[in-house]
């Protein structure tokens, strides 16, 4: 049996059964049921089951013929068939999700005024950096390194409504940003950001060093602290 297709077969929804039917017919193209039964290492009794199964979605079809036999449709529509099959289950799915997030009450992330976060690895927090940022309405200013955080930003930058200025440490790559994002390349050694002048998120660690943990922390409503970063940021910026 090919593990590659029987894997991807079950990744498009197939049971393990229907899987090993399909896999097997690729091969024999037609056959009967007790042969498959034997080459797929499916039991007599659930054989007829599956067939009839695979029929309904298209896949398989019957020969009618003594003995009766089954067929496998071209390789490229049942994958096609497999995957309109996925996609419109995705499809409902998505439905549900937009009309759960769209009817349920659900709390509000951004009512904390001060919270510390730890996470295992950049990866954690580059997500959850991510989340943070897409609460910003108008502005955002920080000081960065654009290429560990460039996904954590992509969101950011689909917003024309949102003016970004990020003091990054010098690329080692050429970014395509949009006309609403202005980066100016410089070394310094803080990872942090302020939205909209009243939240601000900021590294507790020096993220070139690698930690078992990181940690990283979130103030709203704290003024001093807001002033003091944007104050440094403007600084920074003019001598850029």
């Amino acid at each position: 049996m090919n593990e590659k297709i029987f894997n991807l077969l079950l990744d498009l929804g197939l049971t393990e059964y229907e899987a090993r039917t399909v896999n097997t017919l690729f091969k024999f193209v037609e056959a009967d049921a007790p042969h498959i039964s034997r080459n797929a290492e499916i039991p007599k009794t659930r054989i007829y089951d599956v067939l009839e199964k695979l029929k309904t979605k298209g896949i398989v079809l019957e020969v009618y013929g003594r003995p009766k036999k089954y067929k496998i449709i071209d390789p490229k529509e049942v994958f096609n068939n497999l995957f309109d099959i996925k996609r419109k289950e995705l499809d409902i799915i998505n439905k549900d999700i937009d009309h759960i997030l769209t009817k349920e009450k659900w709390t509000d992330h951004s009512v904390v005024d001060e919270k510390v976060l730890q996470v295992k690895n950049l990866k954690d927090y580059n997500k959850l950096l991510s989340q943070e940022l897409r609460t910003a309405d108008k502005e955002i200013l920080g000081f960065t390194h654009i290429d560990d955080r460039s996904d954590a930003l992509k969101e950011t930058f689909v917003n024309e409504d949102l003016k970004v200025k990020l003091i990054s440490k010098p690329l080692t790559k050429n970014y395509d940003f949009p006309k609403n994002i202005e980066v100016q390349e410089k070394n310094h050694s803080m990872d942090a950001f302020v939205i909209d002048k009243d939240k601000v998120i900021m590294s507790l660690n020096d993220l070139t060093v690698p930690k078992k943990t990181y940690h990283f922390t979130v103030l709203k409503n704290n003024p001093s602290l807001t002033k003091a970063i944007v104050t440094h940021f403007d600084d920074y910026w003019k001598k850029c």
